[in-house]
């Protein structure tokens, strides 16, 4: 300040206005750090405090986020801990060991046998020798079957014996109706259907590994649409002698498994005719040659007067449902 300024009243001679006293402290330089909070009464808070900062200058453990490893800190377990197991453990089942069901092993399918699955091949001679041992392994009741089939075939023809086609049709679960014949051979082929049906209940069973008894035998489920079924095959195998006996041919080898669905599969007289039409299409080379080869051998068990009829009639029923578990991946037991 020039001195030629004039000096207020009270102030002392010699000195400025606004500089500091001889006894006053120097003011402070401000800093960049912000004031802390206001407190109640407008005096600011102090700041918070430093955390220590750890060895080295790193950062102390409480200032490192969670999750994150402060630098310089042991991870857990200390240094050189080893993994579970130690180094070098095997995983479980060893090295090299092949995951369930092998390498290139499908997805576990559907537990239901008739799922959709692509159909298993089978052999004729693989389903001729499990009729026969099936049918080797309870013969009495087999035997029982074929001679309730002959009784019914012989009250309802007016006490003749049936001929070998009646039989051969009865072994391929079809009706074996008398063309052009009367209401009482009418009734007969409506009951050797049924008994048919009863046969092809029992093969189902022997294919499951449920041996069939007495009691069993006479026990089939469905057996309204059994009676259904039979009629239905009458009346196709009497439309199929029309068409000059290829319709009945055609009715014979393809209608083959009409039971098996209706049983089986619970399925009702037209859907089961019209899948067997379709699963003996789609297979018609294995099914064919199997039908061939049960035609030849009733062949022969009519030779020695009919008595051969007792095992081949079983035989063909057993190695039909066998076939037809095969062919819609069904469950067969050894």
């Amino acid at each position: 300040m020039s001195e030629n300024t004039p000096r207020g009243p009270g102030e002392p001679p010699g000195e400025e206005p606004g500089a500091p006293g001889a006894g006053e402290p120097e003011p402070q330089a401000p800093t960049d750090r912000p004031a802390g909070p206001q407190q109640p009464g407008g005096a600011p808070s102090s700041p918070e405090p430093q955390r220590p900062a750890g060895p080295g200058g790193t950062p102390s453990p409480a200032d490192t986020p969670p999750g994150v490893t402060a630098p310089g800190s042991a991870p857990p377990g200390g240094y050189g801990a080893q993994p579970p197991g130690g180094y070098g453990a095997q995983p479980p089942g060893g090295y090299g060991a092949q995951p369930p069901g092998g390498y290139g092993a499908q997805p576990p399918s559907s537990p239901t046998p008739y799922s959709g699955a692509p159909a298993p091949a089978f052999r004729v001679g693989e389903a001729l020798g499990y009729g026969w041992n099936k049918f080797a392994g309870n013969a009495l009741l087999w035997i029982v079957f074929v001679l309730l089939l002959l009784v019914v075939s012989v009250v309802f023809n007016s006490g003749n014996i049936p001929s070998y086609q009646d039989m051969w049709d009865s072994s391929q679960t079809n009706s074996g109706v008398s063309f052009g014949g009367s209401l009482l051979g009418l009734i007969g082929a409506v009951l050797a259907g049924i008994v048919q049906g009863l046969g092809t209940n029992a093969a189902l069973r022997e294919v499951s590994g449920q041996k069939p008894t007495f009691g069993s035998l006479f026990q089939a489920p469905n057996l309204g649409m059994i009676i259904v079924a039979a009629l239905l095959l009458i009346a196709a195998e009497f439309v199929g002698f029309l068409v000059c006996g290829i319709g009945l041919l055609v009715v014979l080898v393809f209608a083959v498994f009409t039971y098996q669905g209706v049983i089986d599969k619970n399925q009702n007289a037209w859907e089961a005719f019209t899948a067997s039409f379709r699963l003996v299409g789609k297979n018609f080379g294995a099914v064919f040659l199997l039908e061939l080869a049960l035609f030849g051998i009733n062949i022969l068990g009519l030779i020695p007067c009919g008595l051969g009829l007792l095992i081949t009639i079983p035989l063909s029923y057993i190695a039909l449902s066998f076939a037809y578990r095969r062919l819609v991946g069904g469950p067969v037991m050894a």
